[in-house]
């Protein structure tokens, strides 16, 4: 028996899913994301969605091209923290996917078991958009109560980005507030923020400069010292708020902090917004 495919309804829906799809992945490691990357992304996963009108692949060819086209969707969607990172990534948008087609089939298979396409990878629903826009989205509110109870979701004010003004230069990061983060510069007692070094490239004074600082800091692992300056003006850009500080240090590392670039001290947050 013969079943009809709409185009448009085929693009509509996994646009749809595949941007809620990349917002649970967003909510469930805590990524820093802009709606129009995201939007983007799952643009990219509807396009691909049209090999379901190409004629059938072999098993090996259809999982070839799943991967590659969710590797290029995460890659859109968020910014590029390295291999480790991106596999992570990569990772959690699988573990959502089968989520949501597990639970797709079996509201599926108790309301009609007909109507349902599986080709090359695509699933496509003879269902009308509007119960399918009804699902993903208790899907996806179910996905962040969950999360929310394992607290594997954190405050969204505690990630932002920071600008750092620095002789006339100035670099640009994401950065996560660090409520364990207490440094200080031991001198004036200003907070420190501790950012990766290929972060700070090209603005790090040199050591001979007499402007670098040693902060002394304590962790898990150990303790040591952290090599820091002052910079011109710190910017820490929190939703819609603009804090300016001054009197702040920053702190070079080696270190890396997955999707964020810097560990912020909670007490820059206290600033008076610009």
């Amino acid at each position: 028996m013969k079943q009809t495919i709409y185009i448009d309804v085929l693009v509509g829906i996994n646009l749809f899913i595949n941007y809620f799809l990349l917002l649970a992945v967003s909510k469930f490691l805590s990524l820093p994301v802009k709606r129009p990357r995201m939007v983007a992304a799952a643009a990219l996963g509807a396009a691909a969605s049209l090999s379901i009108l190409l004629p059938e692949a072999n098993t090996f060819l259809c999982f070839a091209f799943k991967l590659a086209v969710s590797g290029l969707i995460v890659l859109s969607a968020y910014p590029y923290y390295g291999l480790k990172q991106f596999l992570r990534e990569l990772a959690a948008f699988y573990i959502m996917s089968f989520a949501f087609a597990g639970f797709m089939l079996a509201l599926w298979y108790f309301i009609s078991p007909q109507g349902l396409i599986i080709k090359n990878s695509v699933v496509y629903f003879n269902v009308s958009p509007l119960l399918l826009i009804v699902l993903t989205v208790i899907c996806y509110f179910i996905i962040r109560l969950i999360h929310r109870i394992t607290g594997r979701q954190a405050p969204e004010n505690l990630f932002c980005r920071i600008q750092i003004d620095f002789n006339g230069k100035s670099v640009s990061c994401a950065a996560k507030v660090d409520t364990g983060n207490t440094l200080t510069e031991p001198f004036s007692n200003a907070p420190v923020a501790v950012v990766c070094e290929e972060c700070l490239e090209g603005i790090i004074p040199q050591q001979d400069s007499g402007k670098i600082r040693l902060v002394p800091f304590q962790a898990v692992s150990g303790g040591g010292l952290l090599p820091a300056f002052k910079p011109d003006k710190l910017t820490v850009m929190n939703g819609n708020n603009k804090i300016e500080v001054h009197e702040v240090y920053i702190a070079v590392t080696k270190s890396k902090f997955g999707a964020f670039s810097a560990l912020l001290n909670p007490d820059l947050l206290q600033k008076t917004p610009a």
